[in-house]
């Protein structure tokens, strides 16, 4: 990655997942639907960037593996690991979900890895990432950087083979004011892409965002087929 790119990603992470909440742009739903998945073992976050503490406030995992192809986002991710102080997002996200701020330090202590790997190739290789053998995986704007419907049916493959049998499977994907070289999201290509991935969806939502840049976003539910 670029200095430019290293730095615009930084400037995205820290508005959106740093700063002060951002109510309108989906994230509430997103906690909703975390919220929902029962009690997992082995939870793996994909695409991660620096943003998982974030969404474990509302997933129920004994342990995560956070997974990018960025190691200085990984890095950041162990700081804030590590230091387990709060920024302003964190405080009123932990509220939403119905948590006690002061259970950050607990939630840190789950993120037990982090591994570098392309999640937008096939087969996605990494010693850490055996298939079929995660409660939980999700993706939060990860396939949303796929080129076009190919792309995006083979990545949501790869990326969902890592959950166990009946695990689940959750994410999002933002819908870029400025579109060129990404994928085109919609219903259509979500379900034919489950079905390659023998992936069961129990939700899928378009949702308008108050994010101009990001006008909206898809989200979805679901689990991994017990036998395909």
């Amino acid at each position: 990655m670029t200095a430019a790119r290293a730095g615009a990603a930084e400037a995205y992470a820290a508005r959106h997942y740093r700063d002060r909440f951002r109510y309108g742009e989906g994230t509430e739903q997103i906690l909703a639907m975390l919220g929902s998945v029962p009690p997992v073992d082995r939870w793996a976050d994909l695409g991660s960037g620096a943003q998982t503490l974030l969404w474990a406030w509302a997933v129920n995992a004994r342990t995560v593996i956070a997974v990018d192809t960025d190691p200085q986002q990984l890095h950041l991710l162990h700081q804030r690991a590590s230091a387990a102080s709060l920024d302003p997002v964190h405080d009123t996200v932990a509220h939403l979900c119905g948590r006690d701020p002061a259970e950050f330090a607990d939630l840190c202590a789950t993120l037990t890895a982090t591994a570098w790997a392309d999640c937008l190739t096939t087969p996605i290789e990494h010693p850490g990432l055996p298939a079929a053998s995660f409660g939980l995986v999700t993706q939060f704007g990860l396939l949303g950087l796929t080129r076009d419907a190919a792309h995006f049916t083979t990545a949501f493959t790869a990326v969902h083979r890592l959950a166990a049998p009946s695990g689940w499977v959750a994410g999002a994907n933002w819908t870029a004011r400025n579109s060129a070289g990404r994928v085109r999201l919609s219903a259509e290509l979500y379900r034919a892409a489950a079905r390659a991935a023998d992936v069961e969806l129990t939700l899928l939502e378009r949702i308008d965002s108050a994010d101009p840049d990001f006008p909206s976003l898809w989200i979805y539910l679901g689990n991994r087929r017990s036998t395909p």
